[in-house]
């Protein structure tokens, strides 16, 4: 009955006509890759008599070979393991009476299941990509959690009191050091423009909750909804701040460049308020 079976299956694959796997796009850009990988091993042979193997037939979408998506086409015949581009269709109906001729093992679905390998190849994009807008929301609740904190601890100041604290208590942490003459710093500016004491504690709280690299959007918040002379202001106190220690290292020097781009400073008034920090010390 096996042999009748057999003959039977290469009698009729010398009426199928071979297909095969291709790779279609733009190269290396994006595109589509057909892949054939080896489920098992079966009783049938090709019209050259070779021994023919089921596999699964699939197409990886990707971009920069990075996977996107994974389309299953079915089963499929080919000779040397998979390990080629040709292959036979085979359909639902004749796959089932394979199985019931015992040339194809009989516990296979009836329509192949992905392995780890073609899911890790075939969707790692969307799982990079999905990472990314993970990390990406994180860091962005994370900031918006972390100036809420920091602007509770202002109390009920004015806008652009507390956009020059917020300032300020950033440029204090630029260097990667908190020195206790920018607390005092901070404290003597705040007292200035507020009329009222803001605690040491209070400061060191506000700082601990800045960011220690601010993104541009952040650089850009100082002096949102700010005019030119309140600008100034802004700017002032940053100067201030990273001054107050006696130096002025290169992570502070590109903190207060960047504020000053940030707020569009001209060249000509940050050499004025540079000089009336040096000034006034």
């Amino acid at each position: 009955m096996r042999f009748i079976a057999i003959a039977l299956f290469a009698l009729a694959l010398q009426f199928w006509f071979p297909a095969s796997a291709q790779a279609r796009g733009l190269p290396i850009v994006y595109g589509t890759q057909d892949s054939l990988d080896l489920v098992a091993q079966t009783g049938l042979e090709g019209p050259d008599g070779k021994p023919l193997s089921l596999c699964h037939y699939s197409s990886k979408y990707h971009v920069f070979y990075v996977g996107f998506w994974m389309k299953s086409h079915g089963y499929a015949l080919a000779a040397n393991g998979c390990d080629g581009d040709t292959y036979y269709d085979i359909s639902k109906a004749d796959f089932k009476d394979a199985q019931n001729s015992g040339l194809i093992p009989a516990d296979l679905p009836a329509k192949p299941k992905m392995t780890l390998n073609q899911i890790a190849s075939g969707f790692g994009g969307l799982a990079l990509v999905g990472l990314v807008i993970l990390f990406l929301l994180t860091k962005t609740v994370g900031s918006a959690r972390r100036k809420s904190a920091r602007k509770s601890q202002m109390g009920q100041m004015a806008a652009v009191a507390t956009q020059i604290v917020d300032a300020m208590c950033h440029a204090a942490i630029s260097d990667g050091e908190l020195d206790d003459s920018e607390v005092a710093t901070i404290a003597g500016i705040t007292k200035q423009m507020i009329g009222e004491e803001l605690d040491e504690d209070r400061i060191r709280l506000i700082i601990s909750k800045a960011s220690a690299k601010p993104t541009d959007n952040e650089f850009k918040a100082f002096g949102a909804g700010l005019g030119p002379v309140e600008k100034e202001l802004v700017l002032k106190a940053v100067f201030a701040v990273i001054a107050a220690d006696g130096q002025i290292v290169d992570s502070e020097h590109e903190f207060f460049i960047k504020t000053t781009q940030a707020l569009a400073v001209d060249a000509d008034t940050v050499r004025r308020i540079v000089a009336d920090v040096r000034d006034a010390r």
